[in-house]
């Protein structure tokens, strides 16, 4: 095998090996609903506000979300819940 052959077929097997390592063959997690059972009021209408937001309609009360930690807490997990989320 001639030099240049040697380097061509290290560099495909090098680039290869690269791609290969970094797929996944796992996919997303399955969407699971949040679980609003034990929660306060206002972790809810945070959680309703942050899922608005993830569909696209800024929904957030900025007074609550910057002193209210219960909406504040809510508004990310609804949020980061919808996102997920099949439509």
């Amino acid at each position: 095998m001639s030099f240049n052959k040697l380097i061509l077929a290290s560099g495909l097997l090098a680039m290869t090996l690269v791609f290969t390592a970094c797929s996944s063959s796992a996919g997303p997690a399955p969407y699971k609903p949040l679980d609003l059972s034990n929660r306060t009021e206002s972790f809810k209408q945070g959680a309703r506000d942050g899922c608005d937001t993830a569909d696209g309609d800024y929904t957030k009360n900025h007074d609550a979300f910057n002193n209210d930690f219960e909406y504040h807490d809510g508004w990310f997990a609804g949020r980061r819940n919808c996102q997920g989320r099949p439509r």
